[in-house]
């Protein structure tokens, strides 16, 4: 009877055992994925814009979802069969190694062989692997573009040559994933052979002098020996595959940590200070800036703003009107000059302090696939309904938004995708206008919009910039009239300044582009808007 309860205990605790095994396995394993994510995704937060501008979004998805899964296939692996089967091998040779240490030396010679073999392979799965994940990410990459611009795809009706391009991904992925499956598959039985063909030179061997009677172990002994060396194929084929998971695990830690080690090029001071408030004068001081090592785009700007003026800035397309406002928020750093908010350059001040005096307000409005609400608070989970819809009236935007079914919690859908321009640009503004900025930056916020959707625009701009500091991009130059300065960029470099009739006196670029756009009345790009009041 107690043998019996024995067996009971031995088998639940077994399972028990089994269980726990496997439940703190996945723990671990999920933990890694996990982190590893959260890793990734927080690098992506620090790198500056320029990072982002030379990789493709898919490449960037496939980091945080393709490879941290192949890397924790081998920790899966690894962890689960590494310590048993090491075990296993080391109890198999220390009995071998009593029943006979020279046989089991003689059997030790050909692992040499079977462990170059193996390195050997290793090397090429490894290279296949990464081109596999590498292939696997162009796929994410082609989803991605024709998911995010299937307008222009429906548009331009070039449905089949998506399918032909993301059908050759796929296919250029299947190619790369036989070859790695072809040098991971040859691994196996190629190491097999390598070990059971020592084993019958061995088994020749040793049984040919037993049988004449010159050996050093009877028969019994002799077939002991047999059984447990070919006992060791399993656990050492076991380590071998792991030698080779390990590998493709190797080729997607490397994309990994190349992101992950990526040096950070805004960076913060360590002895950055906390700046609330913007007091007084907004200073670029010979600040020189290029993209590459080569033709700068800002080239020894220099000007100032004072607390409460409107400043615009125009010139021709390419000549760095985007990237000079750019530098402000640091998202990206000039490489000669300093930008000095109130005599503090701005890299000596905290990035989010200094983010948070300054409200963006863009031609392409960035919306998130969320309610209207959320994206007017976005970052203020706790900003009352009433201020959001203050700021929303506003902004012009608090009568269309009553005019939904569901009003602000009506969801605008992938990049704002159920609204008008006019009416993602009234969001952004309204956005900007609940974060109370005391500094303004307006790239061309009303250039892509229809003229009746402008004057609202407009007059919601106006609303934003009363008793703040502005800083303004425009082509249409009846925007900006009645700017305080106006600044005349050209080939990254500031060769006019001055008010509206000045700049008109002087007869240079800014007087072109003047001519250029208003012609008996009318703004080249449609019927004159009024300007704003600043």
């Amino acid at each position: 009877m107690n043998f019996c309860w024995l067996i009971i205990a031995i088998a639940v605790l077994a399972n028990l055992f089994l269980y726990l095994q496997g439940f703190f396995m996945a723990y671990v394993q999920q933990s890694v994925i996990r982190d590893f994510r959260n890793r990734l995704f927080e690098k992506y937060q620090q790198l500056s814009l320029s990072f982002f501008h030379r990789q493709r979004t898919g490449q960037l998805i496939s980091r945080v979802t393709n490879d941290v899964i192949v890397l924790n296939e081998t920790i899966d692996l690894g962890f689960n069969r590494l310590v048993t089967d090491s075990l296993t091998i080391l109890i198999l040779t220390i009995f071998l190694i009593i029943l006979s240490w020279k046989l089991t030396l003689l059997a030790v010679l050909v692992l040499p062989l079977v462990f170059g073999f193996i390195y050997w392979m290793g090397k090429k799965l490894r290279k296949y692997s990464q081109r596999s994940q590498e292939k696997m990410a162009d796929v994410n990459s082609v989803l991605e573009e024709t998911v995010s611009n299937i307008r222009i795809v429906k548009a331009y009706a070039m449905d089949k040559f998506e399918i032909k391009k993301f059908v050759k991904a796929t296919g250029d992925y299947f190619r790369a994933l036989v070859k790695m499956t072809r040098i991971r598959n040859l691994a196996s039985p190629v190491s097999e052979i390598m070990i059971v063909s020592a084993g019958i030179l061995i088994l020749l061997f040793a049984g040919t002098r037993i049988i004449e009677g010159r050996g050093e172990m009877d028969a019994g002994d002799f077939m002991t020996f047999i059984i447990a060396m070919f006992s060791l194929i399993k656990p050492v084929k076991t380590l071998l595959s792991i030698h080779i998971k390990l590998q493709e695990g190797m080729a997607a830690a490397e994309r990994i940590f190349r992101v992950i080690d990526t040096p950070i090029k805004v960076e913060e001071s360590p002895q950055a200070i906390h700046k609330d408030k913007f007091e007084s004068t907004l200073k670029y001081e010979n600040v020189s800036f290029s993209y590459n090592d080569g033709t700068p785009v800002i080239n020894d700007v220099s000007f100032e703003i004072r607390k409460g003026e409107v400043a615009a800035l125009v010139g021709p397309s390419g000549a760095g009107k985007s990237t000079l406002f750019d530098l402000l928020p640091r998202f990206y750093d000039p490489q000669k000059g300093r930008l000095v908010i109130d005599g503090v350059d701005i890299r000596d001040i905290k990035l989010n302090s200094l983010r948070r005096l300054l409200g963006i307000v863009t031609q392409e409005t960035y919306l998130f696939n969320d309610t209207i609400r959320n994206n007017i608070a976005y970052g203020l989970e706790k900003a009352p309904m009433e201020t959001v819809i203050s700021a929303a009236c506003a902004a012009n935007a608090d009568n269309f938004i009553q005019d939904f079914e569901k009003k602000y919690e009506t969801v605008v859908g992938n990049r704002g995708v159920m609204l008008s321009g006019g009416q993602r640009q009234r969001i952004a503004i309204a956005r900007a206008l609940l974060r109370n900025p005391q500094i303004l930056i307006f790239d061309e916020a009303t250039s892509a919009l229809d003229t009746e959707a402008e004057l609202l625009v407009q007059e919601a701009i106006n609303n934003l910039m009363k008793e703040r500091t502005t800083l303004v991009i425009a082509h249409r130059l009846s925007t900006i009239i009645n700017a305080n300065r106006i600044l005349v960029i050209d080939d990254g470099r500031i060769i006019e300044s001055g008010c509206h009739q000045e700049l008109l006196e002087l007869g240079g670029l800014y007087h072109k582009l003047y001519l250029m756009q208003f012609k008996d009345g009318f703004d080249s790009a449609g019927p004159e808007v009024p300007s704003p009041s600043y």
